[in-house]
């Protein structure tokens, strides 16, 4: 069976917002590489069992792959499934916030987003439409990374060094793909090549081959990928030696390769290439996207066209995040717990700028001025569930898009503070200076020395309030063995359900024990 890789509409999701199996052009907001569907096509469709790809007819990877400008040209196509919104702009905080003890799904009661509200309650299934597209959309992912490895590598249209970085990005890419494969699925079959036809039933791989996959892509784009500050401003949301790096760190501490893991952060911390916004209120605003705390961001450009999901460049992670009172117009999707809210410090300033509270006022004083209604009211706002909503990355009217679920805020994914907290928590583990790394953190917001006494009890609080509702605290729970916390949660939860349709495409891959 060859499933294209092709814009369609799916009726078997539900909510205010439609869902798509998507292959559009979002594009990066600092690089503009405009290209064609057929240039798109090129890179790779999708194939049977969601992860093969197909060449397209009359059109040669000789012919595209002509000259350093193609090859870039390609390679915008390769980062563009990473912005699509199943994943990277639905499923991540989903599962990372809403199924975890910080976030509850919110939105217009139980029935708006099922799948979703089925996910928070521990009764995914291998039916669930998100896991089904987010497996087919991390393969086409997968799938163009490795056509640019394969178009460019020995191709003498291609200069030396533009065949290196295209490699070096790629792989990265590729690695990324690999790394939300493994989060949510756990081992999977690796795909490092175009597939012929009788590789199509791989069975999956060993947790271990998996991680060790990722982490020699890593290291392979680490050596090829120049460093942030060597790259103009105009390349700035390109993968960078950093991103790789962090990557790397995120790989080592999720697999407690604690030594591994608190060197590659020491790396980073010692390359002076990051550091921390020096105002926490600056973290989630446009003006600081790819700014100097940003390690990798998932580009968003908010434009002004009638193109919708995957075909737009912008995110809709704003509006389904907002405030849902009818005074303030958003979704009110992953609202935050009061078990959230207690765990913040008496005068930590992150606590107001992480959680809206009844009445607050953003932007005071400005045109765009607005209060903020989270509590439950029966006209205005009556699916309200906590009383709280999510203020990271709420953006004032000014900048809400055109429609205004086409926001331009882009996706945080690594930034300096999560590298200093690994840093400290493997450094726990060591036996070395785990304080350094993590009042470091606290001093940014004016907090001296944590108060609590058990240092790994200290890291695991201030990852908590430091990070919270930024799609990390599920898979923090269940790395370090404390999925007890979450109402529902067991061990054979850890991993989401294979999709039914690839289970029935490959009789060589089994299932989670979901």
């Amino acid at each position: 069976m060859i499933k294209t890789d092709k814009y369609e509409t799916n009726p078997a999701l539900s909510g205010r917002v439609p869902y798509y199996i998507q292959q559009k052009t979002s594009g990066m907001k600092k690089i503009f590489y405009y290209f064609t569907a057929i240039i798109l096509f090129c890179c790779g469709l999708a194939g049977c069992n969601d992860y093969l790809t197909t060449p397209v007819p009359n059109l040669s990877d000789e012919n595209f792959f002509s000259s350093d400008d193609a090859a870039l040209t390609a390679l915008a196509g390769a980062y563009d499934p990473i912005g699509w919104i199943e994943y990277s702009q639905y499923l991540d905080w989903a599962i990372g916030d809403v199924v975890s003890d910080d976030a509850v799904k919110g939105g217009g009661g139980d029935s708006d987003q099922p799948q979703m509200y089925d996910l928070e309650h521990f009764n995914a299934n291998a039916q669930t439409p998100t896991l089904s597209i987010v497996w087919t959309q991390l393969y086409i992912g997968i799938n163009r990374a490795n056509r640019l490895i394969k178009g460019v590598q020995g191709n003498g249209n291609i200069s030396d060094a533009m065949q290196k970085r295209i490699v070096a990005e790629a792989k990265f890419l590729r690695a990324y793909n690999n790394f939300c494969l493994i989060k949510v699925f756990g081992s999977f079959p690796i795909v490092d090549h175009l597939l012929e036809v009788n590789e199509y039933q791989k069975p999956r791989n060993t947790l271990e081959e998996c991680w060790k996959f990722i982490e020699d892509d890593l290291k392979d784009a680490m050596a090829g990928l120049p460093k942030k500050s060597e790259m103009p401003e105009s390349e700035l949301g390109r993968a960078t030696w950093g991103s790789a790096a962090g990557f790397l760190t995120k790989a080592y501490i999720f697999e407690e390769k604690w030594k591994d893991a608190e060197d590659m952060a020491t790396q980073i911390v010692n390359s002076k290439e990051y550091d921390l916004q020096p105002n926490y209120a600056d973290l989630f605003k446009i003006e600081t996207d790819n700014g100097i705390e940003s390690v990798f961001d998932i580009q968003r450009k908010a434009v002004v066209t009638p193109l919708y999901g995957d075909q737009a460049e912008a995110s809709i992670v704003e509006i389904y995040q907002r405030c849902r009172d009818t005074r303030n117009g958003g979704w009110g999707f992953d609202q935050p717990t009061q078990d959230l809210y207690d765990e913040f410090e008496a005068g930590d300033p992150r606590r107001d700028l992480t959680i809206i509270s009844d009445g607050m006022v953003l932007w005071p004083g400005t045109a765009d001025e607005e209060v903020e209604y989270t509590k439950r009211d029966p006209v205005t706002n009556p699916d309200a569930v906590t009383g709280y909503n999510k203020r990271k990355g709420t953006l004032p009217k000014s900048q809400r898009g055109t429609p205004e679920d086409q926001s331009g805020l882009n996706v945080r994914v690594i930034r300096f503070a999560d590298v200093l907290l690994w840093q400290a928590e493997a450094a726990v583990h060591n036996g070395s200076d785990w304080e350094t790394p993590l009042n470091r953190v606290r001093a940014r917001v004016g907090l001296g020395k944590t108060p609590i006494s058990d240092p790994l009890q200290a890291v695991y609080h201030e990852r908590r309030v430091e990070l919270a509702l930024e799609s990390h605290r599920y898979w923090d729970l269940v790395r370090t063995g404390r999925g007890h916390l979450m109402d529902g949660y067991t061990d054979n939860k850890r991993y989401f359900p294979i999709p039914q349709t690839e289970l029935s495409l490959n009789p060589n891959l089994t299932q989670n024990p979901y």
